[in-house]
């Protein structure tokens, strides 16, 4: 059997790397370590590894398929929080840079928040309850039950 060890890295083709930069650097916290001029890259990172995300430009974003609910591939990608004050935090921070929130979701297990990048990629910051594991095992029974911050 293979030992994977964690997700290492998710290549996001955007198009305009600029604007993607400058949403997650500002918005999410992101550091750029690497800009790659020949190819048109930037590597990104929380910090605790080499790269989180890498964002590369389409060829052409005239003609670049849109993003469709219920098609195959990705639907969604997360950012852990540890705690549910920072996932509060999140979310009016989101609020307070414009950002759209989609959803805010009680998942028995953990709390999320879904939104969108600037090309449309869905967002996930959540926070994981300690003995969410447990739950799972369990059979959490996930309730999807919308919930809303007040500050």
């Amino acid at each position: 059997m293979i030992q994977l060890k964690r997700l290492g890295h998710v290549l996001l083709k955007v198009a305009d790397v600029e604007r993607s930069k400058a949403f997650y650097r500002d918005r999410l916290g992101f550091e750029v370590v690497e800009q790659d001029p020949v190819h048109g890259g930037v590597f990104m990172s929380l910090g605790e590894y080499g790269h989180t995300i890498d964002l590369s430009p389409v060829d052409d974003p005239a003609t670049a398929q849109q993003l469709v609910q219920n098609r195959l591939g990705v639907h969604h990608f997360a950012f852990q929080v540890d705690s549910f004050e920072a996932l509060k935090d999140a979310y009016f921070t989101l609020q307070d840079h414009g950002v759209e929130v989609v959803r805010v979701i009680d998942h028995v297990s953990q709390k999320s928040i879904y939104f969108h990048d600037p090309d449309g990629n869905r967002l996930e910051i959540y926070y994981e309850l300690p003995n969410a594991l447990e739950m799972f095992r369990q059979g959490r029974e996930d309730r999807d039950e919308p919930f809303v911050f007040t500050r």
